[in-house]
């Protein structure tokens, strides 16, 4: 799916496909993304299957980001492929939402926690933007954020520049990213 997103050049296409039939492709995409994976115990020592989960997050990280960068930079405001739609659509499932919130931020935090080489930069932007953009824009996010995340994004987010190598692609917008994040929970 993000894959896909990314060989449409143009956003327009985008658009236009999360927009097909009255948005209901939009609202199923986000509904089932908000699905994080839960294992139960006895199969969390099983490394292969920890593996796919990071993957399964990794990737649906990966699609979040897309649609929610298509909301952002195309608001039509006659649909609810608009930055405040898709954040409702969001909070409306939240029990489910929150759950993967809370780990695509470890994610964020996991990735951060060591030197980030060239190639490490695009998750951790795609983290760290959607991150920023939805706590800046969802009070849910925000609270949850302050609540569960706060002292572990100021130890780990601390000296960005320090962590994204130099020459990175994305590392002046993810250290900006970064820096509106400690913003948002002073």
């Amino acid at each position: 799916m993000s894959d896909m997103f990314r060989e449409s050049e143009h956003l327009i296409h985008r658009v236009s496909l999360l927009t097909a039939n009255s948005e209901i492709l939009l609202k199923v995409l986000l509904k089932t993304l908000c699905i994080a994976p839960n294992l139960p115990t006895f199969m969390r020592s099983n490394s292969e299957i920890e593996e796919l989960c990071i993957e399964l997050l990794d990737t649906t990280t990966s699609i979040l980001f897309e649609v929610v960068l298509c909301a952002a930079e195309h608001p039509t405001y006659d649909s609810n492929l608009n930055l405040s739609g898709t954040i409702q659509i969001l909070e409306q499932n939240f029990s489910t939402f929150g759950v993967l919130f809370g780990k695509i931020v470890e994610r964020g935090l996991h990735l951060v926690s060591r030197t980030v080489n060239p190639a490490g930069t695009l998750p951790l932007y795609h983290v760290f933007y959607l991150v920023e953009i939805l706590s800046s824009n969802s009070s849910l996010c925000r609270q949850q954020l302050r609540r569960d995340h706060t002292e572990d994004v100021r130890y780990y987010c601390s000296n960005p520049e320090l962590k994204i190598q130099r020459y990175s692609p994305l590392q002046t917008i993810t250290i900006e990213c970064i820096r509106k994040l400690l913003r948002h929970i002073s």
